[in-house]
């Protein structure tokens, strides 16, 4: 039987291994790809760590980690009749029962049985992956495989983007790692008038500072909700995006939320939020919108024709590419407010 390499969490408790695995099989409605690049996600480090949340998320060891990444389809199962061998694909992360209500009404990001690839089933940081024909997107010879590897979280962020109509409005990012990165460049190529970057590390500043943010803020220090309510002449911002999980920033970004302004919530706080609900929702009459992945395949399509057209330019978050056999590097660099994207490289020879 062929072998690959493939980064695998064996059991549990911290640590994850690169071990040699057979080559997958593509099964009735899969097929099997090459993988090209594959992105470290915050998911990835969770499940490396195994913390909480990994341990209460439903998956079954041993587990090859990875969720993001595009490659070529080398196999195609029974019944797979979209996808040919040969075509270059990108991976969503959503497993749609395709039975469900939701599904059966255009939900299927929210299906009532949802399962994750490389977080339910075998995932990509390997020289080859399984993949539900379902999530797999075709991708165009005008998309590097790097980009299309950044799709599934880029794809978040730009829905978020979306759903606050910001074309002419002053949008407030808070969080400035990839996810927060990527929806500055989302509003920039969606028509936002004025986009503010927030953050308290000045690497993910500056990396904001090349996606074009108007204004840099670093927190630390500073009553934020202030800032930015006279940033915006009194009124507050127009909207913003949460990308950073932590509640005093969400806290704030209520604080500074104008009148009638709309909100959408990307980061996962650990702690429950305390918020005056009275006075930063109700009278305010905010609109908050939860944002769970992409719109299958909708979002993915407008934000694609975007990235051809050369209106979303994302390349800049990428900060580092490792062959995978320096996963664990990569593992710490993610963890770290020293990096974009790091980007693995599954058949790149280490130096």
């Amino acid at each position: 039987m062929p072998r690959m390499s493939a980064v695998v969490k064996e059991r549990a408790g911290p640590g994850v291994r690169l071990i040699e695995r057979d080559i997958p099989s593509a099964g009735p409605g899969e097929v099997i790809i090459r993988v090209r690049a594959a992105a470290i996600c915050g998911t990835d480090v969770h499940i490396y760590e195994w913390n909480s949340w990994a341990q209460n998320a439903g998956i079954k060891l041993p587990i090859i980690l990875g969720h993001e990444c595009a490659g070529d389809v080398v196999e195609v199962g029974r019944g797979v009749d979209n996808l040919v061998v040969g075509d270059r694909v990108a991976v969503d992360t959503h497993i749609p029962c395709g039975t469900c209500r939701l599904c059966h009404t255009g939900r299927q990001h929210i299906c009532q049985n949802l399962e994750l690839f490389g977080v339910h089933t075998e995932g990509c940081f390997a020289q080859y992956a399984r993949v539900p024909a379902a999530c797999a997107w075709p991708l165009p010879q005008e998309v590097t495989y790097e980009v299309g590897a950044l799709f599934e979280p880029l794809g978040t962020a730009f829905r978020g983007a979306q759903v606050l109509e910001p074309a002419g409005k002053t949008v407030a990012v808070f969080g400035c790692g990839p996810i927060g990165l990527f929806a500055l460049a989302s509003l920039r190529a969606l028509g936002a008038a004025r986009t503010i970057a927030i953050d308290v590390s000045p690497t993910r500043l500056e990396l904001a500072a090349k996606l074009e943010a108007d204004h840099l803020i670093n927190p630390a220090g500073n009553d934020l909700a202030a800032v930015l309510i006279a940033l915006t002449d009194g009124y507050g911002v127009d909207a913003f995006i949460e990308a950073s999980g932590n509640t005093t920033a969400l806290s704030q970004a209520f604080q500074a939320l104008m009148k009638g302004g709309r909100a959408a919530i990307i980061g996962l706080p650990e702690k429950n939020l305390e918020l005056d609900v009275g006075s930063d929702i109700v009278f305010k009459e905010a609109t908050i919108f939860g944002i769970h992945g992409r719109l299958m395949f909708a979002t993915w399509e407008t934000m694609q024709n975007m990235v051809v057209s050369g209106r979303l330019q994302v390349e800049s978050v990428i900060t580092h590419r490792l062959p995978l056999q320096d996963f664990a590097a990569g593992i710490e660099l993610a963890r770290s407010s020293s990096a974009g994207k790091v980007i693995l490289l599954p058949w790149q020879k280490k130096e």
